[in-house]
């Protein structure tokens, strides 16, 4: 994951004060409280748009918010994002900064297609923690819409073989090989989620998502990853704990369909 440095003509350095937002989206005193506890300060850091950094948009997106959020603690609950989120029309990419390092976390975020008004927010994914000092200029892409997308797919995470050998062989790996967890799901700040890759083929192979897709193809295409490893993981500890032996050859052959599935499901990665 790279953080970036936005340039200057796209700076807003506004502050957002935190009782503007309560208003605006009448929170409940329960995420105020949360608000209270976890968010020291809200800016609005920079604007990227048209003008502000001289690249083409089109009716998909014609700005994308970046939001620096210092929190008083390192997990910070995403119904504070999601409440953000769903008050500002436009995507919003949220920089959390705790203790000198920068977490970058973001839903997709796009219309409605049934109504224009209303948008639609997919799961959200996250970077890890990085140095704040370390950021890069912004790569040369003339267009908003694609700029947006390669800001999201930084946060996607990789599909990586290693992954399969710990979760469809049973055999463990040191802890520098697991994959970064990026999820996030529900209220947590953080999710242990794994995403495997090609089971038994090849496992030192590493598994990119074809550039041919779609942002919410490849969205899509690793959630249904996500899902289908955790229903692997969940059937390979009921074969563990299973006593009987007809029953636990039974659980074995679908678990070796699952993994089939999820082979499949990577090929078309390709």
């Amino acid at each position: 994951m790279i953080l970036y440095q936005y340039p200057q003509s796209a700076a807003v350095d506004r502050p957002i004060p935190k009782n503007k937002l309560y208003e605006q989206g009448s929170a409940n005193s329960k995420l105020k409280q949360k608000f209270i506890d976890e968010v020291a300060k809200i800016t609005w850091a920079y604007k990227l748009s048209a003008g502000s950094l001289n690249i083409q948009t089109d009716n998909l997106f014609q700005e994308v918010q970046i939001f620096r959020i210092v929190a008083r603690t390192a997990d910070i609950d995403l119904s504070i994002l999601k409440y953000i989120d769903k008050l500002i029309p436009t995507p919003v990419i949220f920089e959390i900064v705790h203790n000198d390092r920068v977490k970058v976390i973001a839903a997709y975020k796009r219309a409605s297609q049934a109504d224009k008004s209303k948008i639609v927010l997919n799961k959200y994914y996250s970077s890890e923690w990085l140095a704040s000092d370390q950021r890069e200029p912004l790569p040369l892409i003339l267009n908003l819409t694609d700029l947006y997308n390669h800001l999201i797919e930084q946060l996607l995470p990789s599909i990586i073989n290693d992954a399969v050998t710990d979760k469809l062989t049973d055999t463990p790996k040191p802890p520098s090989q697991h994959i970064k967890p990026k999820a996030i799901e529900g209220d947590a700040p953080s999710t242990e989620l794994s995403i495997v890759a090609k089971a038994e083929l090849n496992p030192t192979a590493t598994v990119s998502i074809s550039t041919a897709m779609s942002i919410e193809d490849k969205l899509k295409h690793v959630q249904q990853v996500e899902s289908l490893t955790k229903q692997v993981e969940q059937l390979q500890k009921k074969v563990k704990k299973e006593p009987q032996f007809n029953r636990k050859v039974e659980l074995n052959m679908r678990l070796h369909k699952l993994k089939e599935q999820l082979n499949q499901l990577i090929n078309k990665a390709y």
